[in-house]
């Protein structure tokens, strides 16, 4: 028997899959925050995903997206990772995922591909892209996805090829593309407000960071706490959190220089900075050795040397109380018995109390009128020298460094011409950039040059000719400011001689004191030679630091 036809029925039965589940789940989104307010295409996605449902028999039961998240990485975007999370757990699955364009699913490539092909192998959840009607449901299908995905991914890529060297080609100008920090206005061809729109960009400081750059310098003397400088700030009518103010603090951005990931190293940004390099190097050290910036003390007008007497005893710091029988202040040592003493003196005190003996000590840092033009005039020639020196060591370093970033550069040429390995370029590398920052630094926290250096000498001494008035006559703030500068390690109280003593004081105080004694030693014609040559201040730098007291 030939005929074949006989041998049909012992064929299998091909099972028929039918589907009874309409039950779908939509996905969209956009790149951009600027193409979510401008452009409606999140909505026109959404439509589309309804229309094709509707078409087709299926129900949206879910939405996911409706926002702008950037598809450089997939489980970065909030929405597509509570997408796939709920597709994993979900106990009924959908059908499918409708997506406009498989662009907006994700433009990641090979891992796109991996994680459709588990959601419709694994998960049994098909992907269809709306836009076309392709679905996984067919191999066919399948690997018109697969390639629309891998076409996403190609087509991202030369997208960043082309864009990524502009963007850094813009950096390097010193302009920046996110919006500027506190205490600026943003000004360019792409802002969202209005107002802001110009043709080219420019970032000026405001009302705000004009009270900023008060805050900065009020910073960078290290006599205010960040508590005094949020609480002034307040007060002229700008309102920041600590955690804000911290921030600012260690933002390079307010010294004018521009720091971006996308950039290999810093660039001098082209706004007006808030602060010099200088002082803001200053501030990093200020910070690192008291990083909350908070000065924890219960003090009262009557108490002003509490935090700065200490006992002479046991060099720890006297606490300060009222007796409120006798209404009266004292200043006592927790550790040391019998170490008691009043805060000021009364009619019926014995002793004088500290506080005038304080004002005694500062008596002591007077200059005598009558030589008063003798010790400014030494200081001119003192300070001048100073001035002299730091100005040829600059250069010096400024020419070391110059010959490092040469060195560097012909490092990066050699590797670039395969003339030495990764490693021997790593190394060597890092030993240059060791050695210039070290030079910056040096530089950073050197002495410039004092432009106005007369005037900074005459005030400073005029202040220090007062400092007794200008103590007395400051509140509780001020004389905080005048403890620290002037006596930056604090006073001692020796209870058997009654006496305020000092074992630290500030280096222009000391200076113009030994100038002070030599030159009324001359007077007494008791002569001291070379004395324009002597350098008491070495390290402390060449600018009066009383001066703005």
């Amino acid at each position: 028997m030939n005929n074949l036809n006989y041998f049909k029925k012992f064929v299998p039965a091909k099972e028929e899959k039918k589907n009874y589940n309409f039950e779908v789940w939509s996905y969209t989104r956009v790149s951009s925050k600027e193409q979510f307010d401008n452009n409606s295409s999140v909505s026109r996605q959404k439509d589309a995903n309804y229309e094709y449902a509707d078409k087709n028999g299926y129900q949206i039961i879910e939405e996911f997206g409706g926002t702008y998240e950037s598809a450089k990485s997939d489980f970065t975007r909030k929405e597509f990772k509570r997408l796939i999370d709920k597709v994993q757990k979900s106990r009924r699955k959908p059908y499918g995922i409708l997506v406009f364009k498989m662009s907006r699913f994700s433009r990641s490539g090979g891992n796109a591909i991996g994680l459709v092909n588990y959601l419709v192998e694994t998960l049994g959840v098909h992907l269809i892209e709306v836009s076309s009607g392709v679905t996984t449901t067919t191999e066919r299908g399948k690997l018109a996805i697969y390639e629309s995905l891998f076409h996403a991914f190609k087509e991202n890529l030369e997208r960043k090829e082309i864009i990524i060297p502009n963007m850094k080609a813009f950096l390097k100008t010193g302009r920046r593309f996110s919006k500027a920090p506190l205490g600026y206005d943003h000004y360019g061809p792409r802002v969202r407000n209005g107002k802001f729109l110009r043709a080219k960009q420019e970032i000026v400081i405001n009302k705000e960071g004009r009270l900023l750059k008060e805050a900065w310098q009020w910073k960078v003397t290290g006599n205010y706490s960040d508590a005094q400088i949020l609480a002034r700030l307040e007060n002229r009518g700008l309102k920041l959190h600590a955690q804000k103010l911290s921030k600012i603090w260690r933002n390079p951005f307010y010294c004018g220089i521009s720091i971006n990931a996308m950039l290999e190293e810093p660039i001098k940004g082209i706004w007006e900075p808030l602060i010099s390099m200088q002082d803001f190097v200053k501030v990093q050290g200020i910070l690192d050795g008291n990083p909350s910036g908070y000065t924890h003390n219960v003090e009262e007008q009557e108490r002003p040397l509490v935090r700065l007497l200490k006992c002479d005893g046991c060099n720890r710091f006297m606490i300060g109380y009222l007796n409120k029988k006798k209404n009266l202040h004292y200043y006592r040592c927790r550790y040391c018995r019998g170490v008691s003493v009043n805060a000021n003196t009364t009619p019926k005190s014995l002793r004088k109390g500290v506080n005038e003996l304080f004002i005694d000590l500062l008596g002591q840092y007077q200059i005598p009128p009558k030589i008063f033009p003798l010790v400014e005039l030494q200081l001119r020639k003192i300070f001048n020298d100073l001035n002299t020196d730091n100005s040829n060591k600059d250069e010096k370093l400024n020419s070391r460094l110059k010959e490092l970033e040469g060195q560097l550069k012909q490092l990066k040429i050699r590797f670039g011409l395969n003339q030495i390995d990764q490693e021997t370029y790593r190394l060597t590398e890092e030993h240059l950039l060791s050695q210039m920052q070290k030079i910056n630094q040096e530089l950073n926290y050197g002495n410039g040059k004092v432009s106005n250096l007369e005037k900074l000498i005459s005030q400073s001494l005029k202040k220090l000719q007062n400092i007794s008035k200008i103590w007395g006559s400051s509140d509780l703030e001020g004389k905080r400011i005048l403890h620290k500068t002037l006596f930056p390690d604090g006073i001692f109280y020796n209870v058997e001689k009654h006496q305020c003593l000092t074992r630290e004081v500030n280096k222009f105080i000391e200076l113009v004191s030994s100038v002070s004694n030599s030159c009324e030693g001359k007077k007494n014609g008791n002569s001291q030679k070379n004395l324009e040559n002597s350098r008491p201040v070495a390290g402390s730098g060449v600018e009066p630091e009383t001066f703005g007291l």
